[in-house]
């Protein structure tokens, strides 16, 4: 939108750009973000966006990929979902009964993470969801990625903290502690983000098992004891974008 809102549809995917071409991806226009010591923030606005859908934004080095993939965009992540992967930072995905933040090596596809929902308790469902005491997702929210670096510039961590108006008790969601097959997985993303990332945006659900990120899990204690993807909304809004 002219507003600076994004309004990813199902099964939609854009990326943060400084231009773009009609039918033409050229990697060299992906917007590159530094983000070690600073602070990512927008608001979302996730409601209609039930259990089985996916409202994501996130981090890849996708302006340093050369390979246009199966994809034909230069898109990578540490899925390989377009066939090549890269280190991916996941600030949130999300719907209105789960929150999900996550860090990802190159070649790490489960990451670690932050949050609520089938296999994360930081939360639950009585702080987060709809009518949530602390976050009521049945409207807009605001999502803050603070990625905080010790005297060396070094990162630390990443914290992810939801606010809303009218509420005081804000969650926080800190991963400081990473290692992928043994690697020391914050310094490899701390490069990452020194050589800049690429902020990209979805929304996807249908056809897909989402249970991973809303179901019950093993516990029991999962917001979502169905997912229903079909009756998800077309689109989710993200708007008011900052770095301070």
């Amino acid at each position: 939108e002219k507003n600076g809102a994004v309004i990813p549809h199902m099964k939609g995917r854009t990326y943060f750009a400084e231009g773009c071409v009609e039918d033409s991806y050229d990697r060299g226009q992906y917007a590159s973000f530094y983000l070690l010591g600073k602070t990512l923030e927008y608001t979302v606005d996730l409601s209609g966006a039930g259990c089985g859908c996916n409202a994501a934004l996130y981090l890849t080095s996708l302006s340093e990929n050369d390979d246009p993939t199966q994809c034909s965009d230069f898109y990578c992540d540490a899925n390989k979902v377009c066939g090549i992967n890269c280190a991916e930072i996941d600030i949130m995905e999300a719907n209105e009964r789960a929150f999900y933040a996550t860090l990802h090596s190159y070649d790490d596809g489960t990451g670690v993470g932050g949050g609520y929902g089938a296999a994360r308790s930081d939360w639950n469902t009585t702080l987060y969801g709809r009518d949530g005491r602390c976050i009521d997702t049945r409207f807009p929210f605001a999502v803050a990625a603070h990625f905080p670096t010790n005297a060396s510039g070094d990162l630390v961590a990443m914290e992810v903290t939801l606010s809303q108006t009218g509420k005081s008790c804000p969650l926080t969601s800190r991963i400081d502690e990473y290692r992928p097959f043994g690697r020391d997985g914050i310094a490899e993303l701390s490069r990452a983000l020194k050589r800049g990332m690429t902020p990209i945006v979805s929304y996807w659900g249908t056809r897909s098992d989402m249970r991973w990120m809303d179901g019950l899990g093993r516990e029991g204690n999962g917001p979502c004891a169905v997912d229903l993807p079909e009756r998800c909304s077309d689109s989710v809004r993200l708007f008011g974008f900052s770095v301070y």
